[in-house]
């Protein structure tokens, strides 16, 4: 009896996961190319972020390595091209997937988060209230999941600075080409 209980909860983990890479492939697939008209050096960085935003260890150092720079003011070119910083980037990918994700209210918040890079889940938290103004349990209770458009948890319209700035800057850079 106590085996087959083990047996059920291992095949909905992995029924879990599978759903969430499925989710996960899905939003990385809709990620649009770096535009041509960025430096060649910043769309080596947004390969490099695009490619490994789901890991954990990600951060500025990491890409600067990665995409082998010597130079330290990355974060700062980064923004002066995109019109975010590369931390801010990182963090506003990883939160658009995990409200994409957190429309199968069967996943636990805490799976949701690892799954999108944060091993820890107040971690997880403080970046989704950052973002999007209410934590992940509020926004997934609310009826916010039905609408494309960022909404703020009080029911009005919101989007974080750091959002905006991620949009305006992408299509900014399209539009230099």
């Amino acid at each position: 009896m106590i085996w087959q209980a083990k047996s059920r909860r291992n095949v909905e983990l992995v029924e879990k996961q599978q759903r969430i890479d499925s989710v996960l492939a899905s939003f990385r697939d809709e990620i649009p190319p770096p535009p041509q008209s960025l430096p060649r050096e910043m769309r080596e960085i947004l390969d490099c972020v695009q490619r490994h935003l789901f890991e954990s260890d990600l951060n500025v150092s990491l890409v600067r390595e990665r995409c082998r720079l010597r130079n330290n003011n990355v974060s700062t070119r980064f923004r002066c091209s995109v019109g975010i910083g590369l931390r801010d980037f990182i963090e506003v990918g990883r939160i658009e997937a995990a409200k994409q994700l957190l429309g199968h209210r069967d996943l636990e918040i805490y799976l949701i988060g690892m799954a999108v890079g944060y091993e820890c889940q107040e971690t997880f938290c403080r970046a989704f209230q950052r973002q999007v103004g209410c934590p992940p349990s509020e926004y997934r209770q609310a009826d916010y999941l039905t609408d494309s458009v960022n909404l703020g948890c009080r029911g009005k319209k919101r989007e974080s600075r750091a959002r905006k700035n991620h949009h305006e800057g992408l299509r900014a850079a399209e539009g230099l080409t």
